[in-house]
């Protein structure tokens, strides 16, 4: 088996039967509106990977986990003339994928649920397949050769993991996101220590995840992939530069897991985009000649934003008055129409306030126990979320040339929240699309229809906790307990207090801890995995 490194979480991998290309994303505009550009830039790689979906002899798939941006590339995937290939894509409710592979004119596309294994020569490709509500996410396992490569790019499957390997036996080579991917704490308007000390406890968080999940699976390599991009835009460039932000590097993240698991055997990789891993061996077969290292890394920014300034050019536009204003009523409607279709509205205790720049009188304020947008003058209530953007970025939104949640990674809006506490329906509200809003709502009530519960031990005591995660239902009996108190959720690193009855300081949710007595003890559900502190 060899693997192509295709750069961000792309890889081409090549068994002697067959060829699967992961998420290719090359297109030299980038994603989320081009606010995000691949890092290292790897845009020279599309005609190899053109090349190898081409390749005479061998079974070819293309597997593309999710809907993100910088997994599923329309725009490099409409290069691909020769389509005689099979397209593998997950089995989510929502059949975006399916619907858009079906007119793509490629030999089969073969929609699959979790755990579904499709038949190669001397192995087989398997999906593994994360559904909560609107967040939809694949990992993919593929074995041949006599050798294993799984790739969860960012699915957030560590609860699993643990069943996964005992399922499938040892695993070669095993990468994982290690890098962050959200708009918290990157959008808000907080001080600058308050800023730092936000990013390093979920850049350390993350981290943690990543050496658990390399305790469970123990591959005899594991490839720094799905890791930071890089921002291009003017308006962003300033965030690469960052002492303290969520977008480690993969010389960050190898000096923790060197001090956290002293004894791994476990190599650690950071290919450059074109590097070919022997997986045999775990030498590389072929490397490429460009290679971005901490020392070179600002004045090579440097340069390939010179390379892309057109991109940003090309995006600027100046609107008269009478367009924004235009704008702004089109807001109204589609905030109004969101709010007409969610039907948890009355969980939200505080307004939400938005503010196109051009326009900082003329806010418009979300109110979602009244289920009203009216236009108001200025902010009214100090309990309120706002969120700030130009009219300029809003409209693509509108015009859907990208949807909310790209919009959202799009880093180009301004975010505040008092208290600052995260408030899951809200947050849904701004990220879902109109078509979604039910099936979130929805996702949320079935996460809390879950009533299972299982005892777990901290400090030295024993508490019956309910099982799974009332964020989005991970398996907390894969968690693990921090500074004796808080059990710490394995997919989202939530912190809960058990010592304060389970409560979550984030956001008030809870899994509803209590104290366990001997008795109670022998008559609770046995846990699968068990709990282990933090070492």
């Amino acid at each position: 088996m060899q693997i192509t490194f295709l750069g961000h979480a792309g890889f081409v991998v090549e068994t002697s039967g067959a060829i699967v290309v992961m998420d290719p994303w090359l297109s030299p505009r980038g994603a989320f509106d081009s606010a995000w550009m691949q890092l290292p830039r790897n845009h020279h790689l599309a005609p190899l990977v053109r090349e190898k979906l081409a390749t005479p002899g061998k079974e070819r798939f293309l597997y593309i986990s999710h809907e993100h941006k910088d997994h599923f590339d329309p725009e490099f995937l409409a290069t691909v003339q020769q389509r005689d290939f099979t397209v593998l894509v997950p089995r989510f409710h929502r059949s975006e994928l399916q619907d858009v592979f079906a007119k793509y004119g490629c030999t089969r596309v073969i929609a699959c649920e979790d755990g579904r294994e499709v038949p190669i020569q001397g192995g087989y490709i398997k999906l593994f397949v994360s559904e909560q509500g609107t967040n939809r996410d694949s990992a993919v396992l593929v074995r041949g050769d006599n050798q294993c490569f799984l790739n969860l790019n960012d699915c957030k499957l560590h609860d699993r993991l643990a069943r996964i390997v005992a399922e499938e036996g040892p695993i070669d080579v095993f990468s994982a996101q290690f890098s962050g991917a959200i708009w918290h704490p990157t959008c808000y308007e907080y001080a600058a220590e308050t800023y730092a000390s936000i990013s390093m406890k979920k850049r350390d968080s993350k981290f943690e995840v990543v050496a658990r999940a390399l305790e469970v699976v123990q591959p005899r390599a594991y490839i720094a992939a799905a890791g930071p991009a890089c921002f291009l835009d003017p308006a962003l460039f300033h965030l690469n530069f960052e002492k303290v932000n969520i977008f480690p590097n993969a010389t960050q993240l190898f000096t923790f897991l060197k001090q956290r698991l002293p004894e791994a055997a476990t190599r650690y990789l950071e290919p450059m985009p074109g590097d070919v891993l022997d997986v045999r061996s775990l030498e590389y077969a072929a490397m490429a000649p460009e290679r971005v290292t901490p020392e070179n890394l600002e004045q090579y920014l440097h340069t390939y934003a010179a390379m892309q300034e057109h991109v940003f050019r090309e995006r600027r536009r100046n609107l008269l008055r009478a367009e924004v204003d235009e704008i702004h009523e089109r807001l109204r409607v589609e905030l109004q129409r969101k709010l007409d279709l969610l039907d948890l509205h009355d969980r939200v205790g505080m307004p939400l306030y938005v503010q196109l720049t051009e326009l900082p009188d003329r806010l418009l304020r979300v109110d979602f126990k009244g289920r009203r947008v009216d236009v108001v003058p200025e902010i009214r209530e100090a309990v309120r979320y706002t969120m700030k953007a130009s009219a300029a970025d809003i409209v693509r939104v509108l015009d859907r040339k990208l949807n909310w949640e790209d919009f959202l990674l799009s880093f180009r809006l301004r975010l505040s929240r008092n208290p600052d506490v995260y408030e899951p329906v809200l947050h849904g509200f701004l990220g879902v699309e109109i078509a979604d809003m039910r099936e979130f709502c929805d996702g949320i009530r079935a996460t809390e229809a879950h009533r299972e519960r299982t005892v777990v031990e901290a400090g030295g005591k024993k508490f019956s906790i309910q099982r799974f995660c009332p964020h989005q239902g991970a398996d907390l009996s894969e968690g693990w307990v921090e500074e004796g108190r808080f059990l710490v959720c394995p997919r989202h690193r939530w912190q809960f207090d058990l010592a304060d009855g389970g409560r979550c300081r984030m956001n008030n949710s809870t899994v509803c801890a209590e104290p366990v007595q001997e008795r109670q003890e022998k008559t609770a559900t046995p846990t699968p995995g068990g709990l282990h502190p933090r070492a």
